[in-house]
């Protein structure tokens, strides 16, 4: 059985909206330079003629700005866990070249994964099937929950925006646990035994469309917590089998996600055309608020999102990053940061990467 943790977890990952301050704080402004080696980049790319579903890590080098996008990794992996770009020249590109420098940028971070059934390596965050909440998720106009994908890496690349709504919404999960820790303790033995999840449709073959085991909400190892967390996913499994979950279950999510929704937990902001955001999909949750647009291929709120599998290497002692922050002059206690380095995905050392 999943061990419950009780302690305050107090390192950057567990960041709050208030702490945080505003958008601002998580945003990294790119120059002309930056811009300039992606471009050169892909002229590389396209001069041998590769698509997106050719394009590796060799083929996409950026020696000029490879110091930047290291600090951008440290930050999603060891630090707050999320980090906004400003921003990509996406109105100066056709929609492929496009996609091609963000998969190349991704090549950076790790290794790209199928998004879904289809097969799709990047996805198209757009409306296409209206208001059904049978649609994925992520091709419909609907408000989605906070929540968790499967992967190591995030990625978001905004290349339209829709009519109205569609803000971007993300809470830490550490920072989530350390509330009801504070508050209602009783809630998180649930949270970390786990529930068993439906699979909607994406089972293998000899899987039942219902996990055997229990999924925990959040983990914990090495004093680092760790979230899996798709709602609707519990729910929907649990009408399949047939079978109720207890008043204490059902209270243990609604109070995780009432505590992830407030106001000063959850960053809110519109992305705008050419900003690109990475987060720690293990420590972040991430929403968007319901938008109107125009359905269509060009028209209407676009999004590009990408799941990677993050680059491997050695664990980082909790301490040498709290370390690191303070030498920003940055108080992980004060501001109710942490940092992360869950089991789940592993980093490179510094230098590693080759070009």
């Amino acid at each position: 059985m999943a061990q419950t943790y009780t302690q305050e977890v107090a390192h950057p990952s567990a960041w709050t909206a208030t702490g945080l301050g505003s958008v601002d704080s998580i945003k990294v402004a790119w120059k002309q330079r930056h811009i300039d080696a992606l471009e050169e980049a892909y002229e590389q790319v396209a001069a041998r003629g590769l698509t997106l579903d050719q394009v590796e890590h060799e083929h996409f080098l950026l020696p000029s700005i490879a110091a930047d996008l290291r600090a951008i990794y440290e930050e999603v992996m060891w630090g707050r866990g999320i980090v906004l770009v400003d921003r990509l020249p996406v109105e100066d590109w056709s929609l492929e070249k496009a996609e091609i420098i963000y998969w190349g940028i991704g090549t950076h971070f790790g290794k790209g994964q199928s998004q879904s059934v289809m097969g799709d390596r990047l996805g198209h965050v757009v409306n296409v099937g209206g208001k059904d909440p049978k649609e994925r998720a992520y091709r419909n106009s609907l408000p989605l929950t906070l929540h968790t994908d499967a992967c190591d890496i995030l990625g978001m690349l905004s290349i339209r925006a829709g009519e109205t709504g569609g803000e971007s919404q993300y809470a830490s999960a550490v920072a989530v646990h350390n509330a009801i820790l504070e508050e209602k303790p009783e809630y998180l033995e649930p949270l970390y035994r786990g529930f068993r999840y439906h699979r909607f449709g994406e089972e293998g073959p000899g899987e039942a469309p219902v996990t055997e085991h229990h999924v925990p909400v959040l983990s914990e190892r090495d004093g680092y917590v760790t979230c899996r967390y798709v709602a609707g996913y519990i729910y929907m499994a649990y009408e399949e089998l047939g079978e109720e979950l207890s008043d204490t279950d059902r209270d243990a999510l609604g109070y995780f996600d009432d505590v992830a929704l407030r106001p000063e937990m959850k960053l809110e902001f519109m992305m705008q055309p050419g900003q690109m955001l990475l987060a720690n999909n293990h420590t972040v949750l991430h929403a968007r608020s319901g938008f109107e647009d125009t359905p269509g291929a060009d028209t209407g709120r676009m999004l590009l999102r990408l799941w990677l599998t993050a680059h491997e290497g050695e664990r980082r002692p909790i301490d040498e990053t709290i370390e690191i922050y303070r030498a920003r002059g940055i108080d992980p206690q004060s501001r109710n940061e942490t940092r992360y380095r869950g089991d789940a995905t592993k980093v490179l050392k510094p230098g590693v990467l080759k070009y």
